[in-house]
């Protein structure tokens, strides 16, 4: 939804809360992991997230934006 232009105010906080989530209630290690690299990307590119969903923009080109 993001990458496609349709990112909503929240978004990041929503996917965040649901990454920890996951990490606290998940019975495998697996599910413990699988978090990390969202919960990691936000940490670290948190901008990057932000343009996407109030601006449209993507700074690697790679997301394509119908307004």
């Amino acid at each position: 939804r993001i990458t496609g232009g349709e990112g909503k105010e929240g978004d990041i906080e929503l996917l965040q809360e649901l990454g920890h989530t996951i990490k606290a209630t998940a019975l495998c290690g697996l599910g413990q992991t699988a978090p990390n690299p969202i919960l990691s990307t936000i940490r670290y590119f948190r901008r990057e997230y932000e343009e996407h969903i109030k601006e449209h923009k993507c700074a690697a080109k790679v997301c394509t934006f119908e307004k």
